[in-house]
Formats: structure tokens, C-alpha cells, sequence
């Protein structure tokens, strides 16, 4: 990914219609005395529900919405996680599409050019476990003897960037679409970012590391400044087998009016062996949906229509459910349940569980007819903790031609190692 250059910084760029005070300066409105002094509020998101408020009206004492938490004096930490990002997605309905083929693009990021494209006045989105983006309209309004005397707003964005072979998250801040009205203030203008750690049944991590700077000044960030920072948990703070630590990340906008967060999101560090490089750091607040499969495709097509027919229509697949049951297959976003990946070297448990499933596709193939060159097929995945072996009798079996079996199983183990996919992760399955 490309890091935005620092530019130089410049004097603040100031519309025709807008006066400019330096930041301690006073200013006399009428019915007020000569040296009224010149406040600014602390920042706001600045919506259609939430406008700042027109230069001249009366500014009373807690008129400031609180779409969220402006009032503090210092960056306040967010809470301690206790639930998986996956978890936190699939309540939350956050998912996203990527395959192999797409495996450069997952490592690329983001940049700040990228989010304002595809979010152009406000939104968030987590593009894939390497590439995030938050734009958020924010502004604040300068006030003297009661009065608004003047409002500043612009369009704030951010750009992360997870990474391969290292437990580093990487976020750029910058501000554009600047508008000043009436009378503005050159002054603090500041970002910053703090994280909370993990507990919960399978251990606890502390809190990451944030290291970074970036602009102080309205002037710098008008001029084109960026704040980059990194988050950061070295493999010691990481917990189990994988070295897992999970983080909770928040950011906050400082002004002289006081401090707020609006940005709160979530990322994850790992060095699991079986993944092939030293470590990672990823966006783990979304549900990954592998989408390698395409039913007209040359090299899976086969294995894309069993699964189809698996999730839309199980009742016509093999095995038959028994008398008094109807089968229910997991593993399409439809269903709203996930699959769960299942590492079979992981301990005894899960070399069993994967055995098991193997041993049930065998048998129940064992029953079906079928031609020279084709391998029986089985979905969910015998890597998943929903495969055959489970016992509910949630699964199916197909024969297929066995060159397309042997791609797709190749393009399954791809995708678990491009898109970070660690076990007992939840994924689902969309069929192109």
C-alpha cells in the first residue's frame, strides 16, 4: 500500500465569506463586551439529522447533539472484548466476498483515495481482512458571547491496511471538503487512537500497542496533512496455540472543545503455523464468505452445483433425511449459519472430528453408483466442524468428475491461507 507523502504545511486556506482568528483571539458581537472571548464546541458528526447550527442563532449550554460521547477531556479506551469478530459479525449481518483468484487483492489495503470513492459522504465498510474504510462528516462551531459565530465541518477518512508477516494493523487519517463559515479559529485539531483487549473462554489478551502521529492544527490538516498510526501486539502477548490476541480499536477527534470517539471496529493478530507465514494482522469484524466456486466454471463447476443444490434445495440431495426429519444444510449466507473451519492436526479432537467426517462421506458414498474418473464429493466440507461426521444428518454427497474435486479442494486450502482463515473461524459459502 501507498502511504500518503506529508506535505508541507501551509497557512489555513480560507473561503471569501469567512474570517479567520487566531486561536486565542477575542472578538466583540453586538450586546456583548469588546473582548468576549472565542470558544469552539467540541466536535460533532455532522448530518442531516445532526447539522450544525446556522452562524448568528443563539448557542445555549448543552445544545450539542449526542450522537456520541463528545464531552471527555482526554481519548477514552474502549471497553474490553469478550466475544470473537466473526461473532460480533454475524449478529451484526457484516460480511464480504473474496476467493483466491482475488488473494493479491486481500493483502493490498486501502488508501484514502480508495474509501472516498466508494463511500463518498459517510459510511464504513470492511472490504475484505486486509482493507478497511470509515468516512465520517464531522464539524464544530465557534461561539462568542452566546452566539454561533462561525462553523467548521469536512469530510473525515480512514484507510487500514492489514498486513502478511507481521502483527501490525496500519491506519491512515485525513480530512477534505473543508467548509468555513462566518468567523473560524486556526486551533487544536488532533486524532488519535486507543485500543481494549480480549477475555473470554478460550483466554485474554491485554490491550494492543498504537504507535503514530499526525496533524495538530485545522491549518495542517486543511493544507493536506494525514495522521498515520499502526496498532501493534508482539507473538508474547498472544494467547494459545495461534498466539491469538484480539483487540477492540477506537478513534477520537480532539479540539479545544474537548474529545470524542467516532470510530469504534476491531482487529486481530495470529501466528498460526499452519498458515504458512510468521504472522498477521487483519479487520476481523466481518464474516469472510469464500466465493472461489462458479457453476460454470471449468475448473470447479462440478463441485459449485452439488453445493448449490445443497443449500437451496437439500431435500434432493443424498443422503435422504429420515422419515419425520427435513434436512437443513448450514453454509450459505441465506441460512444465517456459518460454517466453522476445522484444522485437522490441530489436537486429538479435531483429528477425530475430521476422521469422522471422512469415514461417514465414505460409507454413504459406498451405496451410490458411479463412473470412471469421478470422486465422490461431500458438503459441508469435511474441514469444517459441520461435515457428515457431525451426525445430524445435515450434509450431502454427490459423485463428480474427480479433476474438478481435486481443483476445488486445492482452491479451498488456498482461500483458508489468503484470507487468514484460522481454525474454529466461521466462513460461509456463496455459489457464483
Amino acid at each position: 500500500m501507498h502511504w500518503p507523502t506529508r506535505r508541507a504545511l501551509t497557512a489555513a486556506l480560507v473561503g471569501a465569506a469567512c474570517t479567520v482568528l487566531p486561536a486565542t483571539s477575542a472578538v466583540a458581537q453586538p450586546g456583548t463586551a469588546a473582548n468576549t472571548a472565542v470558544t469552539t464546541t467540541s466536535v460533532q458528526v455532522v448530518d442531516a439529522a445532526h447539522p450544525l447550527p446556522a452562524v448568528g442563532s443563539r448557542w445555549a449550554a448543552g445544545a450539542q447533539h449526542r450522537s456520541a460521547q463528545w464531552r471527555d477531556s482526554v481519548p477514552q479506551p474502549p471497553a474490553t472484548l469478550h466475544e470473537h469478530g466473526d461473532v460480533t459479525a454475524q449478529r451484526l449481518g457484516v460480511t464480504y466476498t473474496s476467493t483466491v483468484h482475488g488473494a493479491s487483492a486481500l493483502a493490498a489495503g486501502a488508501d484514502l483515495a480508495t474509501c472516498r470513492r466508494l463511500l463518498p459522504t459517510s459510511g464504513e465498510q470492511i472490504l475484505n481482512h486486509y482493507a478497511y474504510c470509515r468516512v465520517t462528516p464531522l464539524g464544530y462551531s465557534v461561539v462568542s458571547g452566546g452566539k454561533v459565530i462561525g462553523t467548521v465541518s469536512w469530510r473525515n477518512t480512514t484507510a487500514g491496511d492489514g498486513t502478511k508477516g507481521s502483527r501490525v494493523i496500519r491506519l491512515v487519517t485525513g480530512m477534505d471538503r473543508f467548509r468555513r463559515v462566518g468567523v473560524t479559529t486556526d486551533g487544536l485539531l488532533s486524532i488519535g487512537w486507543t485500543t481494549g483487549g480480549y477475555r473470554g473462554p478460550d483466554g485474554s489478551n491485554k490491550a494492543c500497542g498504537v504507535f503514530g502521529s499526525g496533524p495538530n492544527l485545522l491549518s495542517e490538516w486543511q493544507a493536506g496533512g494525514t495522521a498515520i498510526h499502526t496498532i501493534a501486539s508482539p507473538v508474547s502477548d498472544g494467547y494459545g496455540q495461534d498466539k491469538v490476541a484480539r483487540c477492540a480499536i477506537r478513534s477520537s477527534v480532539t479540539n479545544s472543545g474537548g474529545t470524542g470517539a467516532f470510530l469504534d471496529n476491531g482487529v486481530r493478530f495470529d501466528s498460526a503455523k499452519y498458515l504458512g507465514i510468521k504472522g498477521a494482522g487483519i479487520f476481523d469484524r466481518v464474516m469472510p464468505t469464500m466465493g472461489e466456486y462458479g457453476v460454470r466454471s471449468t475448473r470447479n463447476g462440478a463441485v459449485a452445483r452439488h453445493i448449490q443444490l445443497a443449500q437451496t434445495n437439500p431435500a434432493a440431495t443424498y443422503p435422504p433425511a429420515p422419515a419425520g426429519h427435513t434436512k437443513s444444510i448450514p453454509g450459505s449466507v441465506a441460512s444465517g449459519r456459518p460454517l466453522h473451519r476445522l484444522v485437522s492436526t490441530w489436537d486429538a479432537t479435531a483429528t477425530t472430528e475430521y476422521n469422522k467426517n471422512r469415514s461417514k462421506v465414505q460409507s454413504t458414498c459406498a451405496h451410490l453408483p458411479h463412473k470412471a474418473g469421478e470422486e465422490c464429493d461431500e458438503y459441508p466440507f469435511a474441514s469444517s466442524w459441520e461435515g457428515a461426521g457431525k451426525g445430524d444428518g445435515n450434509f450431502s454427497v454427490k459423485y463428480v468428475d474427480g479433476t474438478q474435486n481435486g481443483n476445488a479442494g486445492t482452491d479451498l486450502n488456498n482461500w483458508y491461507l489468503a484470507d487468514r482463515i484460522l481454525h474454529k473461524d466461521a466462513f460461509y459459502v456463496v455459489i457464483h
